[in-house]
């Protein structure tokens, strides 16, 4: 590289960094500068510093505390009778989907259709039966029983009849 081609790129450093444009002198001249100045980012630090004249801090935005409700969530009762049947709490908002706050809790429901048509992800909260996938928590604290992996169905569907045999083929004379 040429020289001129160096103290371009060396001038370009310095002005990114906020430096002088001007190269030292010596090698000792550069060591006396003891606090770097880094233009941009000393502004960026400057402006990001809290100001006590502010007083303390406040919930942005909202004119109340919001209120986090409880929803307990009771899982499939075991097989065994030694094992017990899984229970976990969770705190939310009320509004939030349901949906949202058993995937954060690790709940493990399964979702298809996600517009509540399909009924594959219903829980039953409070006694009634609700699919997860569109309902939103309620301004109350709950419980919600939730199936495994796999929502019991009304019925079991009946297998249809076994298809009859083909026809034997037509006779043809030779």
């Amino acid at each position: 590289r040429s020289v001129a081609e160096v103290v371009f790129l060396q001038m370009a450093v310095a002005l990114l960094l906020g430096l002088a444009a001007t190269r030292p002198r010596s090698v000792a001249s550069a060591h006396r500068r003891a606090a770097v100045r880094m233009g941009l980012f000393d502004a960026l630090a400057e402006s990001m510093k809290n100001d006590e004249t502010l007083g303390k801090r406040e919930g942005a935005g909202l004119s109340k505390e919001v209120e986090l409700k409880t929803i307990t969530w009771k899982g499939p009762k075991p097989d065994n009778f030694w094992e017990q049947q899984p229970v976990s709490t969770s705190q939310v908002v009320p509004g939030q989907k349901l949906a949202d706050v058993a995937r954060q809790s690790g709940i493990p429901i399964k979702y298809s259709c996600m517009e509540g048509h399909c009924r594959v992800c219903d829980v039953v909260v409070d006694g009634r039966r609700v699919p997860a996938c569109v309902a939103r928590c309620q301004k109350k604290d709950v419980t919600i029983e939730y199936f495994g992996s796999v929502a019991p169905t009304k019925a079991p569907r009946k297998q249809p009849p076994p298809l009859p045999p083909p026809p034997p083929p037509p006779f043809l004379p030779a």
